[in-house]
């Protein structure tokens, strides 16, 4: 009696640790990534949570400028999801009789490519560029390990965009132009405009990888881009716009056939939910460019939450018999044990909600050639911050709609 409480208790625990989590998700749409990152910091991750964990933890170190901070958090739930790639036996029978809950956390298709990417973000503006390269390199046979024909599960735009930009500034013309047209293949099977900057890329790539018969290509599909240009600068912008969606239990209470039991499902769900698109607005004073949408992260969640569903229905399935047997052997024994047993039963039957729930909703790409020293960037309609790009005559700029900060990195 006494360590079924006990077991109760722990399970509730749990639970609540996620409804804290999923609070500081919501609360970070209306304060600041640095005081989501110090609460957070303060507590510390359940074994069965590592993964999501520092992968919150690496992205707000990210957006806080704490650059080697967030390289050895993320690093450390890459190698936790990398880890549980396979998951083991134990876990698989606690998920099936108990929770999911009590299953390590190992990382959806997004979560395990997507992570890549903010690491070698966190490369470049920690002036590491050959460290970023090796990351998206990473994403890419990431990437294919998760393809499966014309299926897009893992199969990511903004991780293509990021490596053609981290090529281009490496002068890796074959490989960037390679990255550019996945890019743009991925954003036509999803029916995703594609961004001028991205349509520039395709432009010039080509032409200086010297393929002539795609740069004339391309300048057929694109005759008002295809114009020699005396700007000397490029600047490349990516705009993170808003927090993905958390998930919410939705659950059903239903008496045995018998009527001696109750029986509870719970199965995780996102709400409904509209996604406010704004944009990051980029000037020098006589050229301006807004931000566009490159990857729907939101989209990808539910995506990726869908094609788990019929592993989900089954563990709820095997879960349910289980526990009915296991009550109806209490009851034979001690009715008030029974009582006590299937109340414990309902309690724990809890949705698994966890998810990499700090991500931007929406990933959007810009492009401005300039031959100015200064630009200034705007998001959210706020004021506009300046950027200068004295140093260098290649530019990549991260801003977000969660702060003012902006990073540059320029070479």
């Amino acid at each position: 009696m006494h360590k079924l409480l006990i077991v109760l208790l722990l399970l509730l625990t749990g639970c609540v640790a996620q409804q804290n989590n999923n609070k500081l998700a919501n609360e970070l749409r209306q304060t600041s990534p640095e005081h989501i990152l110090s609460i957070l910091q303060e507590n510390k991750p359940d074994t069965s949570d590592i993964a999501q964990y520092y992968l919150n933890l690496g992205y707000l170190q990210l957006l806080s400028g704490e650059f080697t901070s967030a390289i050895e958090s993320l690093s450390t739930a890459n190698n936790e999801m990398q880890l549980l790639s396979a998951i083991s036996i134990t876990e698989n029978v606690a998920a099936g009789t108990v929770n999911e809950t009590l299953r390590r956390y190992s990382g959806y298709p997004l979560d395990r490519v997507m992570v890549h990417n903010m690491l070698a973000l966190s490369y470049l503006f920690n002036q590491d560029i050959e460290g970023a390269r090796i990351e998206m390199l990473q994403a890419d046979v990431e990437m294919k390990k998760l393809s499966e024909g014309e299926d897009l599960s893992g199969q990511l735009a903004s991780t293509h965009l990021l490596s053609a930009i981290i090529y281009e500034l490496l002068d890796e013309r074959s490989d960037a132009f390679i990255s550019y047209q996945l890019t743009e293949n991925i954003l036509n099977k999803r029916q995703i405009g594609l961004p001028e900057g991205l349509k520039l890329g395709l432009l010039r790539a080509s032409k200086k990888m010297g393929n002539d018969q795609e740069y004339d290509r391309y300048s057929k599909l694109y005759p008002s881009l295809a114009k020699k240009t005396n700007l000397n600068k490029q600047v490349f912008i990516l705009y993170f716009n808003g927090v993905v969606s958390n998930k919410e239990q939705r659950s059903i209470v239903v008496p045995s056939f018998n009527g001696r039991q109750l029986i509870r499902v719970s199965v995780p769900g996102y709400p409904n939910t509209r996604i406010l698109q704004q944009q990051a607005n980029i000037s020098d004073g006589i050229h301006r460019v807004n931000s566009a949408l490159i990857e729907n992260i939101d989209t990808l969640a539910r995506e990726d939450l869908d094609k788990e569903y019929p592993s989900i229905l089954l563990l709820t399935t095997t879960r349910a018999v289980a526990k009915y047997k296991l009550v109806e052997e209490a009851q034979k024994k001690d009715p008030l044990l029974g009582a006590l047993l299937n109340l414990a039963t309902l309690l724990s039957e809890v949705a698994d909600l966890r998810s990499w729930n700090m991500l931007p909703a929406t990933v959007q790409f810009g492009y401005l050639e300039t031959s100015f020293d200064n630009i200034a960037i705007s998001t959210n309609n706020q004021s506009e911050n300046p950027v200068n790009l004295n140093q260098g005559k290649q530019h990549v700029i991260l801003a977000t709609g969660l702060s003012d900060k902006i990073f540059h990195y320029q070479q």
